[in-house]
């Protein structure tokens, strides 16, 4: 500790030294008294293929980066040889002189570089990587694209041509700034320096990827250079991350609903058990509550998804078509009120192993959602066709209500997330959760203003 900090004042009161060293254009090295170097100048560097950023230590530096080795005497001067990056191997001459300061006293000594050129005995193999730097461009997995200071294209490399889907002859000359509004319009060249994500077609499928751009200059003003990073999957993981949190959220929420609502309902049961035994007279009524407490506490938990109801759960061979319409009674009062006409299309379906509660919670989730969304004169278009050669059943909802903007198309589907003020978020996730257990899928088609389509497909399992 004591070394670093006398190093670092030696260093100190030199500074004004190393300010002027930094500013030539020819090679120099700072020794202290002790011989320490204490500086390297920048042009030096630069030439050896490092920064001032890199450096913590000049001693350290000096001798074990650099590998600093004499070969012998030349002139006046002695031959060294340091290691710059990549493992090349540069000589130099290097002459000392001393620093004195204004009473005579020598502070420091400056050593004067002259560059020689490779070591002789260095192959030619060696450095042949900087004569094709293009070929380890094309190695990388993030797209390399060069521009002059027009924006147009003077390089791209194989991963830049693959992420846009563009030969690499009609990216040539191109100009760079047209080809990426084609994407983001508001895209600029201040935007760049800060980053961009723009969102493109994938080739050859309907999927799309998510690019990054990266943009700065090279050393020369004259060229400036964009990388592109595809981070596709890497937002698929996040929101992975996020759902998953969202649903272990949206469990927990579910778990103690019902446990609550249980406890309420045990209790109610309970007087009401001995209500019974005091007025037997009325025993029917009382068995009559009995049974709506019982079939509300089935209710609630076959909406939230945590348990089956335990009388009719299990898959069993069912006629989709007729469970879909005995469930549809539900809503019969609610669509005369709002004189709402539900349409029924019933495609030809064979009978199905699937569990009957599940087909209740996708109907009862999707058409709720539709009559809420609904005035009053609406419509809802419910279809179901079945596809024998890939054994699926589509079910189909369509309204013609007042539909879901754009920026929230993508999330509705999420847990707790809602537009309704006294919505939980929860019924949508459900059906998702229900469709991925027969290796289905759920989408959503929808504009705002003109109405929402839900496509449910289920395959037998």
């Amino acid at each position: 500790m004591k070394t670093n900090k006398a190093s670092a004042a030696n260093k100190n009161s030199l500074q004004w030294i190393c300010n002027l060293l930094d500013n030539a254009r020819d090679f120099f090295v700072l020794r202290d008294l002790k011989g320490k170097v204490v500086h390297i100048n920048k042009r030096l560097l630069e030439i050896l293929g490092y920064t001032p950023n890199d450096i913590e230590d000049y001693n350290y530096f000096f001798y074990q980066i650099l590998k600093y080795k004499e070969i012998g005497p030349y002139e006046d001067s002695l031959v060294v040889e340091l290691t710059a990056k990549y493992n090349i191997r540069m000589s130099f001459t290097i002459r000392y002189s001393p620093i004195t300061n204004n009473f005579g006293e020598k502070i420091a000594s400056l050593g004067f570089m002259k560059l020689k050129g490779y070591c002789k005995d260095r192959p030619e193999c060696c450095i042949s990587i900087f004569k094709h730097p293009m070929d380890i461009m094309n190695m990388t997995e993030e797209g390399f694209i060069i521009v002059d200071n027009k924006f147009n294209v003077v390089y791209a490399n194989h991963r830049a041509c693959d992420l846009f889907g563009i030969k690499y002859t009609k990216f040539i000359n191109a100009k760079f700034m047209e080809i990426i509004k084609k994407y983001k319009p508001d895209i600029s060249e201040h935007s760049l320096l800060k980053g961009e994500r723009i969102t493109v077609p994938a080739r050859g499928s309907f999927d799309e990827r998510v690019l990054l751009l990266k943009y700065g200059k090279l050393n020369s003003d004259c060229w400036k250079t964009v990388i592109l990073r595809d981070i596709t999957e890497d937002l698929k993981y996040q929101r992975l991350i996020e759902q998953t949190e969202k649903y272990t959220v949206a469990g927990e929420f579910a778990a103690i609903t019902i446990h609550e609502i249980k406890n309420s309902l045990t209790s109610i049961k309970g007087f009401v058990q001995l209500l019974q035994v005091k007025h037997k007279d009325s025993s029917t009524y009382y068995e009559t509550i009995l049974d709506e407490v019982d079939r509300v506490l089935n209710l609630i938990k076959n909406y939230l998804g945590i348990v089956r109801n335990s009388e009719e759960g299990g898959e069993t061979e069912i006629d989709i078509n007729t469970v879909i319409n005995q469930y549809l009674l539900l809503f019969e009062a609610e669509a005369v009120c709002k004189k709402i006409k539900i349409e029924k299309r019933f495609g030809e379906i064979p009978p199905i192993k699937m569990d009957k509660n599940h087909v209740k919670q996708l109907i009862l989730n999707i058409v709720q959602n539709s009559l809420h969304a609904i005035g009053e004169n609406g419509k809802i278009l419910l279809d179901t066709k079945y596809h024998p050669h890939k054994k699926r059943v589509v079910i189909r909802v369509a309204d013609n209500g007042g539909g879901i903007e754009k920026k929230y198309l993508k999330k509705v589907i999420e847990p707790l997330f809602t537009t309704k003020k006294e919505g939980t978020g929860l019924g949508l996730a459900i059906c998702k959760s229900i469709v991925e257990l027969y290796n289905g899928d759920i989408k959503i088609f929808s504009k705002k203003g003109e109405g929402t389509l839900v496509k449910i497909i289920l395959n037998e399992r």
